[in-house]
């Protein structure tokens, strides 16, 4: 007969793999899938998008049809379990090669995907994305290359974890906000993480 700790261990190892897979989905361009791993009312919200899951699907299938590819890094993922409730976080990368000035470049974002994920008929499913950004970089594949670059450009972006990124994307026609959870403020990143523990305990 399955114990707690047993039931306990299985719902962990279930919520890492959806959570695994959602990103895994993404960059196979496994849109109906992608769209599954959340329910209906979620809501995701990264650097270029807020809305939810399902229209993130489609958002991103858009994304790749404008020739922004990227390539997710997940580490093992925290996962806390309450009931039919649990949150998930886990340090991440994400990786872009384009062309930026005419320059071949790679482009890397380090960074923290968190989710209150809940238990549904279907198994459990993300009720949230929140990308949480720490710093990024741009380099040229040719080390040899110079990046005819105007930082001025990109210091019109003004949060320093996210700037590049954002600069980046702006040149694929994205508008990008500038209140995103990132590191620069720390604060911010707090006051997010007392209100997912109070949902957790509380659903609220």
């Amino acid at each position: 007969m399955a114990t707690a700790v047993d039931t306990e261990l299985a719902d962990k190892l279930a919520i890492a793999e959806l959570v695994r897979m959602e990103r895994y989905w993404r960059d196979t361009a496994q849109w109906d899938r992608l769209a599954a791993a959340y329910t209906p009312d979620s809501r995701v919200r990264t650097t270029w998008f807020d809305g939810s899951g399902p229209d993130f699907a489609e958002a991103s299938r858009d994304m790749a049809a404008r020739g922004r590819l990227s390539r997710h890094l997940i580490t093992p993922t925290y996962v806390q379990v309450d009931g039919d409730r649990a949150l998930t976080d886990s340090y991440g990368e994400i990786h872009n090669r384009e062309r930026v000035a005419e320059v071949e470049v790679d482009i890397l974002m380090y960074c923290r995907f968190f989710s209150r994920v809940v238990r549904t008929e279907e198994g459990w499913r993300l009720a949230s994305f929140d990308g949480i950004y720490l710093k990024d970089q741009l380099t040229p594949v040719d080390p040899g290359a110079s990046l005819p670059l105007d930082w001025a450009e990109v210091e019109r972006f003004p949060r320093p974890s996210y700037r590049v990124w954002a600069y980046t994307l702006s040149l694929k026609g994205y508008e990008i906000g500038t209140e995103e959870l990132a590191e620069d403020r720390p604060e911010q990143i707090e006051e997010f993480m007392r209100a997912a523990e109070e949902w957790l305990r509380e659903g609220n």
